[in-house]
């Protein structure tokens, strides 16, 4: 493959001699890059994280190109230089403080910092861009949800940002965490501590940029927030999978949450690449903990799956939303709750939060998986191959909530290929993916459900299945609930059968009216060579029938 040429810096024209401030822009792997002429200081090039096509490169190249002519024109290019590099990495605010800084450099009124004078928000910008971690690759680790760090540093930035680092001390660091809003978690208010003590251990070592660190041991308050959290029982999840109002992307998603432990960002990021649906196995390598796993997944969500996989062949993600972004986003607890009221599910203690118990979030499909599995036998070992969980302790903590439900008898999830209404119209097991696991059977042994999953009494085609996943991908995928979902949706095992009429088309002599034909569904005989079934619309059946079975049909036929 040819590679890819460097575009044209925007107004100059094709061989024209680069003059200073001039550049251009290249696609370097996933992350665009800006190279420009800045005389005394080279041909530098800046990365535009924050760009994501070839016109947003040529946009902030322009304003790169604009600020550095400036810079050039005071002569302050070398000194200025930090700053251009800071330029094309930030948007709204963050860029207006950058050209502020570059005004008053050219105009004189800013000066070079003394070596040691490093401020807190510079270092931890460095720490949050990544830049410490390619200078230090073998001490710093990448920084993969940057932006929830700076959400959290931003109650204590205003306060701990000037403060150069070889002045930072304790009170500096207690008088921030006093600022800090009342209505914070105290969990919030550790992860809070928990960066600031992390920014300062790295500026001691590897940066060595301050010679110690000022914050002692045992600084990082406690989290005393431990409160309940929810989880769904089985029939609950049956009955969300089986809400056809709930975009089919969402319902899949969560089913395979519930079933498998993973945790919601990581499905969300998941490739079919990571999935080997031959074999029935799933690779994870990147993940929160670093520590890469990999495990068998159950049989019927390899054959659910496989369904789903023929209906959305072009996306590299397994499960994504309308615009083929990945799930959950960044309302997942929300749309979830929501999904869940859509689907008739309203146990009090899923939707009030209170001094000792959390609303269900998404995060919780792996409570909900936790205390499942441990109640139906699984193992420890078994569920931690799943989960990531490093510590025994952490699985103990959902061990009298697997109690109750062992008690109660709830069973384990019904199979994820037969609950959802639009893959089980696909037809039955996907070749090769085996027979359903023991639980998995009993679990589908107790639910009623699970059998009626479409009426036997219409056809259903592959472009039915591509059309209603079609559909399911242009749901809204934030939108409130309508009046149209207040009431919960009707349970399609307690619907009473309607009365129905089929047609036999057979080479052989057609039965008495009223009498069942001896190769009726159900019966120990079947269909022969001889004779062919059509199921045809109600309104066929009304004109063309010539059996009836109304109250006597056999279940499923309703």
């Amino acid at each position: 493959m040819r590679p890819k040429l460097a575009a044209r810096a925007p107004g100059r024209p094709a061989g024209d001699k680069r003059t200073n401030g001039s550049g251009s822009v290249r696609l370097r792997g996933k992350t665009w890059t800006a190279r420009l002429s800045l005389g005394e200081a080279g041909r530098p090039t800046f990365k535009l994280p924050t760009c994501r096509t070839e016109q947003e490169a040529n946009a902030r190249l322009k304003v790169l190109a604009e600020l550095a002519g400036r810079l050039l024109a005071a002569g302050q290019i070398v000194l200025g230089m930090p700053l251009l590099e800071q330029a094309a990495a930030r948007e709204g605010n963050a860029l207006r403080d950058v050209r502020l800084a570059i005004d008053q450099l050219c105009r004189g009124e800013a000066r070079a910092r003394a070596t040691g004078e490093t401020t807190f928000a510079e270092f931890a910008e460095r720490v949050l861009s990544g830049q410490l971690a390619e200078q230090y690759p073998d001490h710093v680790k990448t920084i993969r949800s940057a932006d929830d760090y700076r959400s959290r540093l931003a109650h204590v930035l205003e306060v701990l940002g000037p403060v150069p680092l070889a002045r930072f001390t304790l009170d500096h660091a207690d008088h921030a965490m006093s600022l800090l809003p009342g209505h914070l978690q105290s969990g919030t208010r550790q992860k809070i501590a928990q960066i600031i003590h992390r920014i300062l251990a790295l500026a001691t070592y590897p940066a060595r940029v301050i010679g110690s660190n000022p914050l002692p041991r045992g600084w990082i308050p406690k989290n005393d927030d431990e409160k309940a959290k929810g989880y769904l029982y089985p029939d609950e999840d049956h009955r969300l999978m089986r809400c056809q109002a709930i975009p089919l992307c969402f319902r899949i998603y969560y089913g395979f949450l519930d079933r498998e432990g993973m945790r919601a960002d990581e499905a969300g990021r998941l490739e079919w690449s990571d999935v080997d649906l031959e074999r029935g196995a799933v690779v994870l390598d990147e993940n929160k903990t670093d520590d890469p796993r990999a495990w068998a997944l159950s049989p019927d969500v390899v054959r659910a799956l496989r369904k789903w996989r023929e209906l959305c062949p072009d996306n590299a993600r397994v499960f994504v939303g309308k615009w083929g972004n990945a799930l959950p986003g960044h309302n997942g607890a929300k749309n979830f709750r929501d999904h869940l009221r859509r689907a008739g599910i309203d146990r009090p203690e899923l939707f009030e939060t209170t001094d000792s118990r959390l609303n269900i979030r998404l995060h919780d499909t792996r409570a909900t998986f936790i205390t499942v599995k441990l109640a139906v036998g699984r193992t420890e070992t078994w569920i931690s191959d799943r989960t990531g969980h490093s510590s025994s302790d952490q699985i103990h903590n959902y061990k009298r909530a697997a109690r109750k439900v062992a008690e109660l008898a709830l069973g384990d999830f019904a199979p994820l290929d037969e609950v959802l209404p639009e893959l089980s119209a696909k037809g039955g097991s996907a070749a090769g993916g085996g027979p359903a696991s023991g639980e998995h059977e009993a679990g589908a042994a107790s639910d009623e459900g699970s059998i009626a999953a479409a009426p036997p009494c219409d056809v259903v085609t592959r472009s039915d299945v591509a059309g209603a996943a079609a559909a399911a991908m242009d749901a809204p995928e934030d939108g409130r609930l309508g009046p149209r979902w207040a009431m919960p949706e009707e349970d399609l095992v307690r619907r009473k059968p309607e009365p129905i009429e089929i047609i036999v088309v057979s080479s052989d002599r057609s039965p008495a009216p009223g009498k069942k034909p001896k190769n009726f569904p159900g019966s120990a005989l079947t269909a022969g060579p001889g004779a062919a079934w059509h199921h045809l619309t109600r309104s066929h059946r009304k004109t063309w029938a010539t059996s009836r079975y109304t109250s006597g049909a056999p279940d499923g036929l309703g």
